[in-house]
């Protein structure tokens, strides 16, 4: 009986047709990623129109887009800014922008320092410099979301001389619309987070409170602001006007500074006044009180302020406060050397200590340390701890 041997069925199909799928599915993801592109720059062309006529020019010495097959990059060498509303010119080296084809919404971007600040058609008086400065924006370009920022070692110098006005190891700045925002009435979650900042330029700006930026510091902050019509760049006189005549505010979350082992956090709100002066509250809770009490002249001002006959009267205050400082107090009432450290080790010196109560600060606790609870009050610019008058903050506009 002979068996025969069958040849096996050829099913070319079996490979011509998974190849020409792949093929067909690669043509329709080069097809949509060449229309997200086009799409992508055609939404781009109309941004920088619809910016030119309200007085902003955007330009790039060269565009490119790329990131085939999965992103969308562009690449803007020597970015430029012309701004009619601030009279401003900002220049920059280099931007490159990156997002994904399935969520355009989300772009990454990164920016090449330096960059330069100068008025309309004239030379640099400020440049802004760093190690590394990324930015994320969540939305489109004129209709954004949320946007976040991180900047290393930034600093900012005068031009042409150099002269720093400020300077930071790391900076991150986060805003969004709040919840309870609306058209036209925009709300406005703000974070922002320094390590090692220092601010000469402040100084004199900030007025009692000048020293504070002097000194390297780490601020976090968290905050909302209220009254802002738009977002569009203004001059900050214009833009802090409008707030204020919206009645606008900065309710303040959080905030936290710290210089060395001085801590001080506060909440609260602050709003303006019709000429551009401070005017709020806001509830401070200090650790190492006496190294913010010669920074704000407080030692000063109670000398001026308390007759030497009141020393006593503060003492038991002082020892709920900070225990021993009554002892303090009463053995060196009416003397003007230095004081001997009470039996905590602490080392105030009497005004000091009386600045402490005559503030009507409490004892409190912060971070695992000893430390006074008192309220910081702005009324038309001039600053109040507890009913001792610290001196005044100058308009912001």
């Amino acid at each position: 009986m002979s068996t025969q041997h069958r040849s096996p069925i050829s099913r070319p199909w079996l490979i011509v047709m998974p190849t020409a799928i792949l093929v067909l599915l690669g043509m329709i993801w080069s097809a949509f990623w060449y229309w997200s592109t086009t799409a992508a720059e055609a939404t781009m062309t109309a941004w920088r129109a619809h910016e030119a006529e309200a007085g902003r020019v955007y330009g790039c010495a060269t565009t490119n887009f790329g990131g085939y097959p999965f992103r969308i990059e562009v690449d803007c060498t020597e970015p430029s800014v012309d701004d009619r509303a601030t009279a401003l010119s900002l220049r920059a080296r280099n931007l490159a922008a990156v997002a994904q084809v399935w969520d355009p919404t989300l772009v990454i971007g990164e920016i090449v320092g330096p960059l330069t600040v100068a008025p309309l058609g004239d030379s640099p008086t400020l440049t802004v410099d760093w190690a590394l400065a990324q930015a994320s924006l969540r939305g489109t370009p004129g209709a954004p979301e949320r946007l976040s920022i991180v900047i290393n070692k930034p600093n900012v110098a005068t031009a042409p001389s150099g002269v720093a006005l400020a300077t930071a190891q790391h900076l991150e700045l986060h805003g969004r619309f709040a919840a309870e925002s609306t058209p036209g009435h925009p709300v406005l979650d703000l974070a922002l987070d320094l390590k090692n900042a220092t601010a000469p330029a402040l100084v004199s700006a900030l007025g009692t409170f000048g020293p504070l930026a002097s000194a390297s510091s780490d601020l976090s902050l968290v905050a909302v602001l209220r009254g802002a019509s738009d977002l569009a760049p203004k001059p900050l006189g214009q833009r802090l006007r409008e707030i204020q005549a919206a009645g606008g505010r900065l309710d303040i979350t959080s905030v936290r500074l710290q210089q060395g082992d001085l801590i001080a956090t506060a909440t609260g709100a602050l709003g303006l006044t019709a000429r551009g002066t401070l005017s709020g509250d806001l509830r401070l809770t200090v650790v190492n009180f006496t190294k913010l009490v010669p920074l704000l002249g407080i030692s000063r001002a109670v000398a001026q302020a308390v007759p030497q006959d009141s020393l006593n009267r503060f003492a038991p205050t002082l020892d709920r406060l900070m225990p021993g400082l009554g002892n303090v107090l009463r053995s060196n009432a009416g003397s003007t050397g230095s004081t001997a450290p009470p039996g905590d080790g602490t080392k105030p010196d009497m005004n000091t200590a009386l600045g402490a109560a005559v503030v009507g600060g409490q004892p409190t606790e912060l971070e695992g340390h000893r430390a006074v609870s008192l309220t910081l009050r702005f009324d038309d610019g001039v600053a109040f701890l507890g009913p001792l008058k610290l001196g005044q903050v100058p308009p912001l506009y």
